[in-house]
C-alpha cells in the first residue's frame, strides 16, 4: 500500500521556493527517494534542483542542468549521494536501459532526481504503483504569475516493509 501526501505551491517565486523547502526537506531529500520532476521545457525543473540541492549540498548553487551528460553527481552535506538525471536526451527506453542510468535511478542509498520521467512512462511506472518499494515525490511544475511557478509535490509512501 502506498501513502500520499501532497502540497501545493501557486504563483512561488524562486525565493519563495527556497524559503518554503526548508519546511519539507525530511520529506523531499532523504537518502532512497526519487524525485521525478514533471513540467514542459522551461517550466523550471532544473531551478528546482539546483535549490534542493542549495539546502542539501555544499555545491548545490553552482549545480547546473545534465541535460548534455545526462547525470550531474553530488554528495549531500551529510555524505549520501544525490544524483541529478535528465532524460530529455533519450529518444527510447531501450536507450535508456543501455545508459547505464537505472543503476542510478535505483540506489537505494541515494537521493535521485529524474527531469523528463514523463517520455517513459512505461519504465518509471512500477515506482509510482502500489506495488512500490521505495519512497517517490512526483513534482509537477508550471508557469504561474510573470516571474513565478506552480508546484503540485505529491509524496508517496511505501508502507511495504523496509521503507
Amino acid at each position: 500500500m502506498v501513502k500520499k501526501k501532497s502540497l501545493e505551491w501557486q504563483n512561488c517565486s524562486e525565493q519563495d521556493l527556497s524559503d518554503r523547502l526548508g519546511g519539507v526537506l525530511d520529506d523531499l531529500a532523504l537518502p532512497g527517494t526519487l524525485l521525478l520532476l514533471k513540467g514542459e521545457m522551461g517550466a523550471g525543473k532544473s531551478s528546482f534542483a539546483r535549490a534542493l540541492l542549495g539546502w542539501i549540498s555544499q555545491s548545490g548553487g553552482t549545480a547546473g542542468s545534465p541535460t548534455f551528460p545526462l547525470v550531474q553527481e553530488y554528495r549531500s552535506n551529510s555524505g549520501y549521494p544525490i544524483y541529478h538525471i535528465d532524460l530529455y536526451r533519450l529518444k527510447s527506453e531501450e536507450e535508456l536501459e543501455h545508459s547505464g542510468i537505472a543503476e542510478q535511478i535505483d540506489d537505494s542509498s541515494a537521493l535521485t532526481m529524474v527531469e523528463w520521467p514523463t517520455l517513459f512512462p512505461d519504465y518509471f511506472e512500477s515506482y509510482t504503483s502500489e506495488k512500490a518499494k521505495r519512497r517517490v515525490v512526483l513534482i509537477q511544475i508550471s508557469h504561474g504569475d510573470s516571474e513565478t511557478r506552480n508546484y503540485a509535490i505529491s509524496i508517496l509512501m511505501s508502507s511495504s516493509p523496509g521503507s
